[in-house]
């Protein structure tokens, strides 16, 4: 269906809203209606703001749906009361302060990244650094983004729950597990699996802290590693699963690293990414797309593949028997083997 002018106009606009969102949980004025409506008045003094400006920003909040109003009070709908409050287990600040520090200033420099046909880090931040250097440079910079990847995670790894057999492995690691939450799941579902979780060594104290909070200290252990330099554990792990990384880095890059899996596993051992790839005529998704331009100005050459870029990277890279298996939720999986 052909998009109307007031649609484009949306379109382009839609930084008002995106500005709208990150302002009010910077400011935790969803916070401030957690325990029941209130009028401007209470909420603009609760979060100690001035009344007229803070008036507006409630306004734009219920146009926008995720405040409701009943005459002059405000309250939360029930997805703001899901996301936008703080307390909540699927907050969304998380992402809100990635956006403002990291995504909105990189993406202020697209035209010039399309143009260059290169990153924008220096644009952006003044610092030519990796984006994983310039981002674990502050240790709660770290936290937004493994955070709000953990809340992106759950229907995946509920998908992949449903949708991929762990039972006939010995030994499972995770690459690059964020908060731990697949490893956890899948310890809670096989008891008698092995579990290790490899993290580059800045991030090991963050995921040993959010694993050893929910229970599984003694069921997972963390290893420091690095998946390009090819630094991880050799023999051990007959499964191995990369999430959402790959996209991350170059195609010459993703060879790098597959090579490196494809040496760590034992003959027969099995390998899983999990990445969302464009379509096959290269059409979208959208999801997949935008991610593909945040890739162009934030990494050093990392881009969204379809799948048949992957399989013939999986096969290159020495894998057998390299297939593609849909599961439910966000994401699919991309698997081979190494030949026994």
């Amino acid at each position: 269906m052909e998009m109307n002018k007031e649609q484009i106009v949306d379109l382009m606009m839609g930084f008002f809203k995106t500005k709208t969102i990150t302002s009010a949980l910077e400011l935790k004025v969803f916070d401030a209606l957690e325990q029941g409506p209130a009028t401007a008045e209470a909420i603009c003094e609760h979060r100690n703001i001035p009344l007229q400006s803070g008036k507006r920003l409630l306004i734009a909040l219920t146009a926008i749906g995720l405040l409701a109003k009943e005459e002059d009070h405000f309250y939360l709908t029930k997805a703001a009361s899901e996301y936008m409050v703080s307390g909540s287990a699927q907050w969304l600040g998380w992402l809100g302060r990635h956006i403002d520090t990291f995504l909105y200033p990189l993406w202020s420099h697209t035209a010039q990244g399309v143009r260059d046909d290169k990153d924008q880090r220096q644009a952006a931040f003044g610092d030519d650094r990796s984006w994983f250097s310039i981002l674990y440079q502050n240790p709660q910079d770290v936290v937004d983004f493994q955070e709000f990847l953990g809340i992106f995670a759950k229907p995946f790894i509920e998908g992949m729950l449903q949708g991929f057999d762990f039972s006939g492995y010995r030994k499972f690691m995770d690459i690059g597990s964020g908060i731990g939450t697949l490893p956890m799941a899948v310890a809670a579902r096989y008891p008698q699996l092995g579990l290790s979780v490899c993290e580059l060594p800045q991030a090991t104290s963050f995921v040993r802290d959010k694993i050893a909070e929910n229970g599984y200290a003694d069921r997972i252990k963390i290893v420091a590693g690095d998946v390009i330099s090819g630094t991880i554990p050799k023999g051990e792990h007959d499964l191995i699963h990369l999430g959402w990384m790959l996209h991350d880095y170059a195609p010459d890059i993703q060879m790098q690293i597959l090579r490196h899996i494809h040496e760590a596993l034992p003959p027969g051992g099995t390998f899983v990414a999990s990445e969302t790839p464009l379509a096959d005529d290269e059409s979208g998704p959208l999801f997949t797309s935008l991610l593909s331009i945040n890739m162009l100005v934030s990494t050093d050459g990392g881009i969204e593949s379809t799948c048949a870029q992957y399989l013939q990277r999986f096969t290159e890279a020495g894998f057998v028997n390299a297939r593609v298996q849909a599961i439910p939720g966000p994401r699919t999986l991309f698997i081979g083997e190494k030949r026994k």
